[in-house]
C-alpha cells in the first residue's frame, strides 16, 4: 500500500512539473494588440445640409509609439460602412440626426478596438431662417437664399437644381410663400412655364406636389394663380380671374397631403380677389382680402381654437359703433374710390392697424386711409375708422410701385420713378413728407423688411440682391447703408424672410 502511494505521488509531481512547462511556453505565444482608448470632444455635432463635418476623434495608445497607420478604420452609420479613413469627413445629405459608430483595426493582431460610445451627428438646414429668393436666370426658374451669419452673410443659389438633381424648376417665375407646416417649412411657388406652380419643402427644397395635380377632382379650368396665403386652418390660391379656391386643414393634418378642392370659395354677392394683404397670421390669426367685384374688404379669420376641424370663416366687415368719418371710405363698401393697395402694422394677436392707399374718383389722387381692426372670439370684426389723408407720395406711385410696411416701426417703403428705380419710404406715425431712402441703377423687382424692421432686402432687374440697415441711426443720418451684396441671379423676381410670420 505505501508503495503504491508513492508511485501516485510521483505521478502527480511530474504532471504539475509539465503543467507548469506548458504554462510558461503560453506566455511567450499571447498577443494582445496595441490596445487604443477612443473618445471624442463631444458626443453630439451638428452640420448644415450639404456642408462637411469633420471629427477627429481622442485616441490614447498603450504603446506611446502607436500611430493611427497601424490602424485599419471604420465608420459605421445605419449599419453600413461609411468610411475607411482615420478622420471622419460628414456630408449633411439629409436633414435629421444619426449615430455614428467607430472602429480602429489593429493590423498585426486583427483585434478591433471600438470607441467607448457611439456620437449623434444632427443634420440641420441652413435654409430655415434668412431671406429666400425667387429668380430668373437663362429663361428658367431658380431659388437662391442668403443666410445670416451673425454679422456676415452666407449665399447660396440654384438650389432648386442642386436638391432635384439637376431638373429645372420651370420658367416665367412670379411669387414665393414660405409657411409652416407640421414639424418643418414649405413653400410654394408660383410660376407660368413648366409644370406651373409647385410646392418644396422649404428647408431641404425637395419638390413634394405639383399644384395642377393636387385638386379634388382636377385643376380648374384656366387655373394660374397669382397670389396666395397660407394659414393655420386653410390656405388660399387666387387665379387670375379673381376666383378663390382653399384647402383647409382638421388639427393633425399631414403635410403636403391634402389636396386643393376644385370648386371655388364660394360667398354673399359673389367674389373677385384682387389682393390679400400680407399680414403676419402667425401673431394676428386673422387676414384682410379685397373683393374687386364689390369693392369691399374681407376678414378671413384662421384661429385653430375657433376652427378645430379645419376652414376660414370669411365676413363682411360691419359698420363701426362710431359712425364712419365723413371724409372717409367704408371699408364694406368702398363707392367709386378705386383700390390701389393695402398693409398692416402692428399685427397681434386679434388685432392690428390697417392702411389703405385709395384713388379719388374726383382728382385721380391718391389717398392715405387708416383704421384699427379687431376679430373677436367668435370671428366678428370690429372696426375704429381712424383718417383719410392726401398721400405724401401721391406724385411718385406708379404701377410699377412695390409697397411694404415695415410693421413693428410705421413706415411704408415703396418703388417709384417711371423706371422705377428709386426707394422712398413715409412714416404712417408722423405723417410728415416721404423721403428718398436711395436708388439703384436697374430697376428694382422687390423688396422685403426684415421682421424686426431693421433691415431691408431689395432685389434688382440686373439679378443683384441687396441687404440695407434702415434702423433709426441709418434713417435719421440720411445716408443709406448696404450691409450685403449679392448679384449674378440674372432676374430677382421676389425675396421673402424664411421661417417667418406672413402669411
Amino acid at each position: 500500500m505505501k508503495r503504491k502511494f508513492i508511485q501516485l505521488l510521483i505521478a502527480g509531481l511530474a504532471f504539475g512539473s509539465l503543467q507548469s512547462c506548458i504554462k510558461d511556453k503560453g506566455d511567450y505565444e499571447y498577443n494582445y494588440g496595441n490596445e487604443v482608448t477612443i473618445r471624442y470632444a463631444t458626443y453630439s455635432y451638428t452640420v448644415f445640409l450639404a456642408d462637411t463635418l469633420t471629427v477627429t476623434p481622442l485616441r490614447t495608445f498603450a504603446n506611446p509609439q502607436g500611430d493611427t497607420t497601424d490602424y485599419d478604420h471604420a465608420w459605421y452609420i445605419n449599419g453600413e460602412q461609411y468610411s475607411d479613413a482615420p478622420v471622419l469627413k460628414y456630408a449633411g445629405k439629409a436633414i435629421g440626426s444619426t449615430s455614428v459608430y467607430y472602429y480602429m483595426i489593429d493590423r498585426k493582431s486583427g483585434i478591433w478596438f471600438p470607441a467607448a460610445s457611439s456620437f449623434t451627428i444632427n443634420t440641420s438646414s441652413p435654409f430655415a431662417a434668412g431671406w429666400g429668393i425667387l429668380y430668373e436666370k437663362d429663361n428658367e426658374s431658380e431659388l437662391a437664399h442668403v443666410r445670416i451669419n451673425g454679422t456676415s452673410f452666407v449665399d447660396y443659389k440654384d438650389l432648386y437644381k442642386t436638391y432635384n438633381n439637376g431638373e429645372s424648376m420651370g420658367s416665367a417665375p412670379v411669387k414665393i410663400r414660405d409657411y409652416a407646416v407640421s414639424s418643418g417649412r414649405g413653400m410654394y411657388v408660383l410660376q407660368r412655364g413648366g409644370p406651373g406652380p409647385l410646392e418644396l419643402d422649404a428647408n431641404g427644397f425637395s419638390k413634394k406636389l405639383v399644384a395642377k395635380d393636387a385638386f379634388t377632382a382636377g385643376a380648374p379650368a384656366g387655373f394660374e394663380p397669382v397670389d396666395m396665403a397660407f394659414f393655420g386652418t386653410a390656405d388660399l390660391l387666387v387665379n387670375k380671374d379673381g376666383t378663390l379656391y382653399s384647402r383647409t386643414f382638421p388639427s393633425g393634418a399631414l403635410p403636403f397631403a391634402t389636396p386643393w378642392f376644385s370648386t371655388p370659395v364660394q360667398y354673399t354677392r359673389g367674389l373677385k380677389i384682387s389682393d390679400i394683404w400680407d399680414s403676419w397670421s402667425r401673431n394676428a390669426t386673422f387676414s384682410i382680402m379685397h373683393d374687386e367685384l364689390n369693392n369691399r374688404l374681407l376678414t378671413m379669420s384662421f384661429n385653430i381654437g375657433t376652427n378645430p376641424s379645419g376652414g376660414i370663416p370669411i365676413r363682411d366687415i360691419p359698420a363701426p359703433v362710431t359712425p364712419y368719418p365723413e371724409e372717409y371710405s367704408p371699408l364694406n363698401n368702398l363707392g367709386n374710390w378705386d383700390y390701389v393697395w393695402g398693409g398692416t402694422f402692428n399685427d397681434a394677436s386679434g388685432l392690428m392697424d390697417g392702411a389703405m392707399l385709395l384713388r379719388s374718383p374726383a382728382d385721380s389722387k391718391l389717398y392715405w386711409q387708416t383704421f384699427q381692426i379687431q376679430v373677436t372670439g367668435n370671428n366678428d370684426a370690429r372696426v375704429t375708422p381712424k383718417t383719410r389723408v392726401l398721400f405724401q407720395g401721391n406724385n411718385l406711385v406708379t404701377d410699377k410701385s412695390i409697397l411694404k410696411t415695415v410693421k413693428t416701426r410705421g413706415y411704408l417703403f415703396f418703388t417709384a420713378g417711371a423706371d422705377n428705380k428709386q426707394l422712398y419710404y413715409y412714416d404712417n406715425i408722423s405723417g410728415q413728407p416721404v423721403v428718398k431712402y436711395t436708388e439703384f441703377s436697374s430697376p428694382i423687382t422687390a423688396i422685403e423688411p426684415a421682421e424686426d424692421g431693421m433691415t431691408m432686402a431689395i432685389g434688382l432687374e440686373d439679378g443683384t440682391f441687396l441687404i440695407y440697415d434702415i434702423s433709426n441711426e441709418v434713417i435719421i443720418s440720411g445716408v443709406p447703408k448696404e450691409l450685403h451684396r449679392y448679384g449674378g441671379l440674372g432676374k430677382v423676381v421676389d425675396i421673402i424672410v424664411k421661417g417667418g410670420k406672413t402669411s
